[in-house]
């Protein structure tokens, strides 16, 4: 967690978009905070696939046909379309369907927790092709979801507004800010003496010791892993939230967790589920290419830094 900063700090904690979130701001006040925590919700309202009355949800009831949406929602498609573009795939938007055919139904906290930590997750993959594909008009403002698909938000959404948000807050006129949402997190303006201190944790036991610390003074750091959102099916095997585009199954990956630092919380976020899938030798190509970092646990709890 983030810790150090100047005289003139305020902070909130809260629940949204299912997780533990928490904004910072430096040289601003509690009327910044409660707009920044104002505007998670909205967006949160915007995009939940678990809210009937959400735009996600309204586009994917459409099935196949041209809605209008909101300019944020256009702002979460045209950064999906990118994040898939430049994963060469690896990051999918419209996994949304093979989600709910695992029970990811609901919010995490209401879905049924192993009995115990599990170290793999074996499945038989399902043979999903490729079909039509996410379409974006700009000119129009409107978001066709084909048929038989469903866009779901969770592989960019949380990084995506932590970018808004911190933009908005320095908009507002604070002098720095960062938000984290359930550990994607985005920093903007003036910092800490020293920067933002970022702790890794250990994705195979929270309470041990940080395995890594990173210093932000801009940009993000966002982590995604295999064995925290983990939930029991109805026929009793265990399944998690990062699936394979190829299969619509969990993955198997010899990777634990990875935290991207990139320049925005979207990418990060998007390049996280690229390292995870495609392991950290492409991975490397891939930060390369897009001057990122990464910090990538193994199964077996070593831990490489990529860059």
């Amino acid at each position: 967690m983030p810790d150090g900063a100047p005289a003139l700090r305020g902070e909130s904690r809260f629940r949204a978009m299912g997780t533990d979130c928490q904004i910072v701001v430096l040289d601003g006040g509690d009327d910044d905070l409660a707009a920044a925590q104002a505007e998670v919700h909205r967006l949160e309202a915007l995009w939940s696939r678990f809210r009937p009355d959400s735009e996600i949800s309204g586009m994917n009831a459409a099935s196949g046909r041209a809605i209008p949406v909101s300019p944020d929602t256009r702002m979460l498609v045209r950064r999906a379309l990118r994040a898939e573009h430049l994963t060469g795939g690896r990051f999918d938007p419209l996994m949304g369907g093979d989600m709910l055919a695992l029970g990811y139904d609901r919010d995490h906290g209401a879905l049924a927790a192993p009995a115990a930590p599990s170290a793999r997750v074996v499945m038989t993959p399902a043979t999903r092709p490729r079909g039509a594909q996410l379409r974006l008009d700009e000119r129009a403002g409107l978001v066709t979801v084909p048929a038989g698909r469903a866009l779901d938000p969770g592989g960019i959404g949380k990084g995506l507004a932590a970018d808004m948000v911190t933009a908005g807050l320095i908009r507002r006129g604070v002098g720095g800010a960062l938000v984290n949402l359930g550990g994607d997190i985005r920093c903007r303006g003036i910092t800490p003496s020293g920067g933002w201190r970022i702790g890794i944790d250990d994705p195979r036991d929270p309470e041990a010791p940080e395995v890594a610390t990173v210093t932000l003074t801009r940009g993000a750091v966002c982590t995604s892993g295999v064995r925290k959102r983990r939930w029991v099916r109805s026929d009793g095997s265990v399944a998690h939230h990062l699936l394979d585009p190829d299969t619509g199954a969990p993955t198997d990956a010899e990777v634990a967790s990875v935290s991207v630092i990139a320049r925005t919380g979207w990418m990060a976020e998007a390049l996280t589920k690229a390292l995870i899938l495609g392991g950290p030798e492409a991975g490397t190509r891939l930060l390369r290419a897009h001057d990122a970092g990464a910090v990538v646990v193994l199964a077996d709890g070593a831990v490489r830094r990529l860059a």
